[in-house]
């Protein structure tokens, strides 16, 4: 057809081949695959969910109680501690030699001083008493007597009866002095005896009193030491205690903390559940062999072609462009 070379030119084209291969994936392979990959985007697509419960578990009741305890024996030795402290200055405050000074002075008087003490008494009860009793015989018995013989001699007032009055009186006098210096004597021997006694009595008195305040002293020492020490013992066995009671709500805390734990552990893995399930999937997959089938064309050309010329390739073009203007939306 002469008339329609116009539409080719030059030389016929060379002959070509090509080939094709297209790989087959299985429909239960495909479902699975599709699947896989729709929960893995749902799964994606989730919030993120925060843990609404609590995560450290509180102090426990018993915790709660050591620690009142643990205040109250920080301070529990202080009232022992205060009347240890009140003792031991009352022990201070004591001294055998001030307690024993007073009888020391007392024993250290002279003993011509202390004696004349003695002899007051004794000289208002014995020697006064022995005058009144000379003065009661010379009024009572001596005068009346010496006056009822002169009288009944008719001599009442001479000088005979002045004299034996004399004489008497002097009698009474001499033997009353003689009596009183003996008594004086014997008195003063007394008390001397007596205020040796009490000297020594005194002396023995402060030595006594030295020895019990010394002894006191002592005592209030170890009262002190002994309530210093139920001060400490009241507060280490207090703090006993409570250490015992903290141990024990250690125990239940740490009990609570475990719950809290395993319900902190079951959220995550409620959480991560569709996670693992698709990884769990994954794996199966990866395992699977694809089991798809394999087709392969070939084409193979004549080579009687010839090339398109410059006017055919404009035509081709319109007509290119009026089909793709006839897909796009009007």
């Amino acid at each position: 057809m002469a008339f329609l070379n116009f539409l080719t030119q030059g030389a016929p084209q060379n002959s070509t081949s090509s080939s094709l291969t297209t790989t087959d994936v299985p429909q239960y392979l495909s479902d699975y695959l599709y699947n896989l990959m729709n929960g893995a985007y749902s799964a994606a697509q989730e919030t993120y969910q925060p843990y609404g419960g609590p995560r450290i578990a509180g102090f426990a009741p018993d915790q709660q109680a050591a620690f009142g305890a643990t205040r109250a024996a920080a301070g529990s030795y202080l009232p022992e501690l205060n009347a240890a402290t009140n003792t031991a200055n009352t022990a201070a405050g004591l001294s055998p030699t001030g307690a024993a000074q007073p009888y020391f002075n007392a024993a250290s008087q002279n003993l011509p001083g202390v004696i004349n003490q003695y002899m007051n008494p004794y000289q208002e009860n014995v020697i006064n008493r022995m005058g009144d009793l000379a003065q009661r015989q010379i009024t009572e018995k001596l005068m009346p007597g010496l006056g009822d013989t002169f009288t009944r001699a008719g001599q009442f007032g001479s000088t005979r009866q002045q004299e034996l009055a004399q004489k008497g009186v002097r009698d009474i006098s001499e033997n009353l002095t003689s009596q009183i210096g003996s008594q004086l004597a014997q008195g003063y021997t007394t008390a001397g005896q007596q205020a040796q006694a009490d000297l020594a009595r005194q002396a023995s008195l402060g030595q006594a009193a030295g020895q019990l305040a010394g002894t006191e002293m002592t005592g209030l020492g170890n009262i002190a030491g002994v309530q210093a020490g139920l001060g400490q013992k009241q507060q280490a066995l207090g703090l006993q205690g409570a250490g015992a009671l903290e141990a024990i709500g250690a125990e239940q805390q740490g009990m609570t903390q475990k719950n809290l734990d395993l319900a902190y552990q079951d959220f995550m893995n409620q959480k991560q559940y569709p996670e693992q399930q698709l990884g769990f999937l994954s794996n199966i997959v990866r395992g699977l062999p694809s089991g798809g089938s394999t087709q392969a064309t070939n084409t193979v050309g004549s080579g009687q072609s010839y090339s398109a010329s410059p006017l055919a390739q404009l035509a081709s073009a319109g007509m290119s462009a009026a089909a793709l203007s006839n897909l796009l939306p009007k």
